[in-house]
Parts: structure tokens; C-alpha cells; sequence
């Protein structure tokens, strides 16, 4: 037996037992090192609201133009400001567009709105914020709103609420949710809804 066939009979070796085990190894580090699982699973990056809690249709104004607007038939991002809008405040508005607009063509099947708890100006915020829309403790659904969400809501995490078209309050992001996170979960909503 020449030198070249023990080497051809060793690399062939070596390929089949490499051709058993990658499988097992790439596997291995889908598993333990990546979200491959928690994906394919349809694990949510919140928490689900059980049961749901019904809100119904929203009346609300557009901060930008004033005008009032009914929020229905969309998913509907949510927070409650209990004071005047304080740098937090901005930074929840700005996240919020941000993944409204991070979900690309599906954005216009998302709408954000805060509950603030007093009057606020937003004379700085219109024109950062345009589409946002809000309510405050002028408009007559306020208190019904403000129980609907204690409901799930009892302490001071601000969390994100998210509503479905439907108008059911269904589940809730506590502060520091990374915004992939409620990015990934809309879009499989909005995927499983089509």
C-alpha cells in the first residue's frame, strides 16, 4: 500500500466522521449562543396580559396638529405619563417611533399614544413627534382608561402596553425591554393576523 492511499484512506475518514458531527456542533451553538430556539418557539419578549383587557375604540388628538382622532383597527403602542413630559417621557416617545418605524412597511398598522395625567405643551415636541397622538385628564374617557390600565398596571415601572386592532389591552413591556425585542413580537403579530 503506497504513502498517497493511506492518506486518501485517513482523509476519507476524517470526512465522514466530520460529516456526522458538524450537524451536532452547529446545533449545539445555535442552541446555547444565538435566539435561534426562543424564535422558532414564538417565545414573546413580553408579557402577556391574561386575560386581555378589553379598551375598545380610542379617542385621542394628534400632537402635532391638535386635531382629534379615533385610534381602531390598528396595534396601538402605549405608555402612561404621570407627570409632564420630562426627558423619560421624550425618550419613550422617540422609542416608540423608532419601532414603529423600524417595522418598515407594516408601520402604518401601528399607532403610539400616551395618557398623560395633566395638560401638557408640546409646542417642543410637535414637530419630533408628528403622528403621535395623546390624552390627557381634559378628555371625558381619562378616568375609564386610567382603571382599564391599572387593571395589568399597578406599579411605577412604566411599562409599554401594546393593544390589538381590536381594541384588547394584551400585553406589556416592563422599562428596559430591549425594543428588538417589541419589534419582533409586532411583526409576528401582524404576520399571524394577516
Amino acid at each position: 500500500m503506497s504513502l498517497s492511499q493511506k492518506n486518501k484512506g485517513k482523509l476519507t475518514l476524517i470526512g465522514i466522521f466530520l460529516l456526522f458531527f458538524i450537524p451536532i456542533i452547529v446545533s449545539w451553538y445555535l442552541v446555547f449562543y444565538t435566539d435561534f430556539m426562543q424564535d422558532s418557539q414564538g417565545i414573546q419578549h413580553g408579557k402577556l396580559v391574561s386575560p386581555v383587557v378589553s379598551i375598545g375604540p380610542i379617542k385621542a388628538k394628534e400632537i402635532s396638529t391638535m386635531s382629534e382622532v379615533e385610534i381602531t383597527k390598528k396595534w396601538v403602542l402605549v405608555f402612561i405619563q404621570n407627570n409632564v413630559c420630562d426627558e423619560f417621557c421624550s425618550e419613550r416617545l422617540y422609542q416608540l417611533r423608532q419601532i414603529r418605524l423600524a417595522l418598515g412597511e407594516d408601520r402604518d398598522k401601528v399607532d403610539r399614544l400616551v395618557i398623560f395625567n395633566q395638560i401638557n405643551n408640546f409646542n417642543e415636541l410637535k414637530d419630533l413627534y408628528s403622528g403621535q397622538k395623546f390624552i390627557d385628564d381634559s378628555f371625558k374617557d381619562y378616568q375609564f382608561l386610567v382603571k382599564k390600565f391599572n387593571v395589568v398596571h399597578s406599579d411605577k415601572t412604566n411599562p409599554i402596553f401594546l393593544l390589538d386592532p381590536y381594541g384588547f389591552l394584551m400585553m406589556q413591556y416592563p422599562k428596559g425591554t430591549d425594543p428588538k425585542g417589541i419589534i419582533k413580537d409586532i411583526e409576528r403579530l401582524i404576520k399571524n393576523s394577516k
